[in-house]
């Protein structure tokens, strides 16, 4: 979906792939998340050099690459490329990617001109370069297999590497406005929509519930009572406000990328905005129904087990945790952001 079509791939736009990832979290969980995942990666190849992009996709556009940039590695330069050496967390799909995506620090001392932080870079190699540690023993999402990587001395050519900064120049498959798009409209209509799923499937089963349970020591359903009404009133009304703005957000940044203008800071906080807030929305919303419930959400293997479950570790992901609102925050009131991939 995030592939441009002149290496074999759709290019679709971020609504799209929104409501696809959508779709598909509704029928299972870590299969959305197995789907949207990939699609980041694809789509920071626009970075990349030309030789690098199309060496990925030389096999066709049907490639999965898996990453993740949250903890670095570390590049020490060599001739033409670099010494990439580390271990990273939580890289989803590892054990079927063809290529790997992994941020590196280098450690030559290189220094980034504007800020004097440590130059950071994003490099790709092959699937079968590095060891995958099992480590994905979690409470729920299990599904992703969002393993442990581990490279060590592993070069990689220059050509599949980008510095990790706002400022880029996308390659000549890229010219399209998708790869104009900012970070944190990629993460918007991927994560986002995940939890969005969650929720409704979770709202949608406490619904069916109240229908037909009677509560133990009760003489009436479920449905009848006040308490069960009001809350997934409430829920739905936290839930629907979530994906409108989540929505609304996506297709106001989309519009900029259309008419090839720049998206400012403040226009990226309102994507980050848009997916902390999808996320705690769908996240409440889910634990405002699963109270409802009672004992028929602590069983293992019923639905709402699972929402509960793959909700409480989605909504710790450090693109759309609770503490994004201060990042926001930060930079509505002109201060500089605690998080600096919200400029990328």
């Amino acid at each position: 979906m995030f592939t441009p079509r002149s290496l074999g791939g759709l290019e679709v736009d971020p609504i799209t792939r929104a409501l696809v990832i959508e779709e598909i979290s509704g029928q299972d969980t870590a299969a959305g998340w197995a789907v949207w995942n990939p699609l980041d990666w694809a789509h920071f190849c626009a970075r990349l050099p030309d030789e690098g992009a199309e060496e990925i996709y030389s096999g066709g556009a049907n490639i999965l690459i898996a990453g993740q940039f949250g903890r670095p590695m570390m590049a020490t330069p060599s001739q033409d490329g670099y010494r990439i050496s580390g271990r990273a967390p939580f890289v989803s799909n590892c054990y079927d990617a063809e290529w790997i995506c992994v941020t590196a620090i280098v450690t030559d001392g290189g220094h980034s001109e504007e800020d004097g932080q440590p130059e950071v870079l994003m490099a790709y190699f092959p699937r079968e370069s590095c060891e995958v540690i099992d480590t994905w023993n979690v409470l729920g999402m299990r599904g992703t297999g969002s393993n442990d990587i581990s490279v060590t001395d592993l070069f990689v050519p220059k050509t599949r590497t980008f510095p990790f900064v706002p400022d880029f120049s996308p390659g000549s498959h890229y010219q399209g406005p998708l790869y104009q798009f900012p970070l944190m409209g990629v993460v918007a209509c991927g994560i986002a929509p995940v939890l969005l799923a969650v929720a409704r499937n979770a709202i949608d089963e406490v619904s069916l519930l109240a229908q037909g349970k009677t509560p133990v020591a009760a003489s009436t359903l479920l449905r009848e009572r006040s308490s069960v009404q009001a809350k997934l009133a409430q829920a739905e009304a936290i839930l629907r406000s979530g994906r409108l703005l989540l929505y609304d957000t996506l297709s106001d940044a989309w519009e900029v990328a259309l008419a090839g203008e720049t998206h400012s800071l403040s226009q990226k906080a309102d994507l980050l905005l848009a997916t902390t807030h999808a996320t705690t929305s769908a996240a409440t919303a889910v634990e405002l129904v699963y109270s409802v419930a009672g004992t028929s959400g602590i069983r293992t293997g019923t639905p709402l087990e699972r929402c509960f479950q793959d909700i409480q570790v989605l909504k710790q992901h450090v693109l759309a945790t609770e503490a994004r609102y201060e990042t926001v925050g930060r930079v509505y009131l002109g201060l500089s952001a605690d998080f600096p991939a919200i400029a990328i």
